[in-house]
Parts: C-alpha cells; structure tokens; sequence
C-alpha cells in the first residue's frame, strides 16, 4: 500500500512539474518580402500549337505504294517526290490514250474545222455543181426550153448533194468530237500516271506516314503529312462572353515547357463557331531568331497555357511556386503576420516557369515563408530569432 502511494505521488510531482514547463514556441521560418509588379491585363487560356501549312496528301488513284523518298522527320524542297506509287497498268493506259489521240488526229490532217476535212470539201463541191446545175434549168424551163421533167431531176439532184454535204459536214464533226475526247482521255492517262508519282506541296518536314511499303492505297486516302515549322501558331477558344475583347495584333504570351514566348493575334473568326459556341483565335508564335538558344522546341500538336492581353494594367504578386502548396488543385502559401502564422488562399494570375503571378490572397510587402512545413497549424504563434529585424 506504501509502494502505491509512493509511485502515486511521484507521478503527480512528474505532472506538476510538466504542467510547470513552458511550451515550446517555434522559431519563425525563413521569410521574403513579396513584391508587387504592374502588369498587363489578360485572360487566360489553354491552346495547342499548329502550323498554318499542315498538308496530308493523297493519290486520287491510289496503288501499291512502292516506296517512299524520305524519312519522318527528314526535311523536303517543294516539288520533291514524296511517295512512289505502282503505275505499270496506268503506264500501258496512257500510251494506248496517247496512241489512239494520234489516230484520230492522222485521219482529220492539217484540218482547222469540220469544214476543211477532205471529205466535207468534196461534198460541198459536188453539192454546188448540182445547185448551179438546178438553177440554171430553172431558167431553161422559164424560157420554154426545158422540160418540167428534166427541171425535176435538176431539183432532185441537188436535194441530193445537199443532203450529202451535210452528212460529210455533220461525220466531220463528229470526227473532231472524238479527236477531243480521245486528246481528254490521253491527258487524263498521263495525269493519273503522274499522280503515282506523290510530291511535296511546299517545303517543310515529313510528320507522319499512313501507308507502309507494299501496301495498297485506296483512291484519295492518305499516304504523308507535310508541315512547315518555319511559322507556328497557338490556337484557343475564347468564351462568348470575352468574345470582344479580341482584336488583331494583341499579344498573347504561351509558356511553352516553362519557356515563355510571345505571340501575336492574327486570325480569328468573325463569329461564333463550333460545338462550344466560342470564338476561335490564332496567333503567330515568335519562333525565328530564338534568343534563347536552350530553348526547347515548339511540338505542333502540343497544348500549352496562354494568356491574351485585353488592355490595361493591373498589379500582381510575384511568388516563388516552390514557397507555395497544392491541395485538391488549389495553391496555398504561408504567410507570417502578428507574431502569427497564416494561410492564404492564392488566386493565380498565371504561370511564369518557376513563379506565379497572384491576383489574390497576397499583397505586397507581406512575408512569405520561404519554404512551408507539413505540420504548420494556423494561428500558430512564431517566436523572433536573435537578431531578427522587429
């Protein structure tokens, strides 16, 4: 009984001397002073990179795709062969238009119209013989001297020969008709037989193949894509109720991973299009001359955040990202205020490679803290370190 009254009471001197301790205050972290910088007002996007001359090519005939002349990703001139085409049935097609065509144009001569063909200028002779024998019985029968007989087969004769004429006129024709069509055919042939031959429509780089060597090509599908990187564009969507606010010639800024490059608006369209009901906007990235030589480069395809310029300025707190945190996508930072820490709720302007750009939740001059501990407690008081500034 003794020994449990004596632990008892140790323990309790144990308490009242813990309850007698003060409590451990944390010494104040490492802070910055933020800055607030004047900036231009924008609206923020997210748009993907393309090129202005973007071209899948395609054979209107199609074939066997007997090879191709270069590499994806290897650069071409314009009017390079792209794409060789199998083309010995359209070869044999197009010399037998050709032969055909000759034919046609052997029998017609030095022929200008139907009028001139041989055959037609001999009708039409013998057709005026038997017109000027016609009227000249006309006369001898008004004279008396020729019997109604005779003036009869007179008529008769040049009915005849003017039905001829026109029978050699109308087969002249004809045989101008067909010389056309068969030329058309030929040309047709030699046509399809080039277009086995698949050629760059400008200069640029091979993106993509669709078909593989030995493969058949179905008429008009595609075999290459062509695309030239020498000017590139950022393509977004802007909301019908920001619609007005874009203008030609507006900057537009696009990090580009972690990269910023500046833009200009070039296109957008007069109305609103597409399914989301928006305003479709382009512009030309500055990608010549890059000062940056590390820059990374441009991906057509890629989508990267933008921010349009609407006129304007307004006042933004530059902030480390890495003095920040994230929970359930919502950026967070500490701040140390009255002896005190805080939390502040950040509303991000934008992005700027390893800096952010608060609209709100911060203010200039405010200390941050440089870098946030998992088990900060709101309100949780900070003690001054020797020689800290008051």
């Amino acid at each position: 009984m003794l020994v449990v009254v004596a632990l008892c009471a140790t323990a309790g001197c144990q308490r009242d001397g813990a309850e007698k301790a003060p409590p451990t205050v944390r010494p104040v972290p490492e802070t910055i002073v933020l800055e607030a910088r004047t900036v231009p007002k924008t609206l923020s996007y997210v748009g993907t990179v393309v090129a202005p001359r973007d071209a899948i090519i395609a054979s209107t005939r199609g074939g066997r795709v007997d090879g191709y002349a270069y590499e994806v990703g290897q650069s071409v001139e314009s009017g390079a062969l792209l794409v060789k085409l199998g083309a010995t049935e359209l070869a044999f097609a197009s010399q037998a238009a050709a032969a055909s065509a000759t034919q046609a144009a052997a029998r017609i001569g030095g022929a200008k119209d139907p009028a001139s063909l041989p055959s037609a200028q001999a009708a039409k002779a013998s057709y005026e013989v038997a017109a000027d024998a016609a009227r000249r019985a006309e006369k001898l029968h008004a004279q008396g001297s020729l019997s109604e007989q005779e003036l009869t087969r007179a008529r008769a004769n040049e009915a005849s020969a003017k039905a001829q004429y026109d029978g050699a006129l109308a087969e002249a024709q004809a045989e101008f008709g067909r010389l056309k069509e068969l030329m058309a055919t030929a040309g047709q042939a030699r046509a399809a037989l080039g277009d086995q031959a698949v050629r760059a429509p400008f200069s640029g780089i091979v993106l993509e193949r669709f078909v593989e060597i030995g493969q058949m090509a179905a008429p008009n599908a595609p075999l290459v894509r062509v695309i030239d990187l020498t000017e590139l564009r950022i393509r977004f969507d802007v909301p019908q109720f920001d619609a007005e606010k874009v203008a030609l010639g507006r900057k537009v800024t696009v990090l580009a991973d972690g990269t910023m490059r500046t833009a200009s608006v070039v296109r957008s369209t007069p109305g609103l299009v597409g399914e989301s009901n928006s305003r479709l906007v382009e512009a030309t990235i500055d990608v010549g001359g890059d000062g940056d030589a590390g820059a990374p480069a441009l991906l057509p395809g890629a989508r990267y955040p933008a921010w349009l310029e609407i006129g304007g300025t307004e006042e933004l707190v530059d902030v480390p990202l890495s003095s920040t945190t994230s929970t359930a996508g919502l950026l967070r930072a500490w701040v140390v205020e009255d002896g005190r820490l805080r939390e502040r709720l950040l509303s991000v302007a934008r992005f700027e490679g390893e800096r952010v750009l608060v609209r709100g939740g911060l203010r200039g001059g405010e200390r941050l803290v440089k870098t946030p501990e998992p088990d900060f407690r709101l309100g949780e008081p900070v003690a001054a370190r020797a020689g800290d500034a008051k």
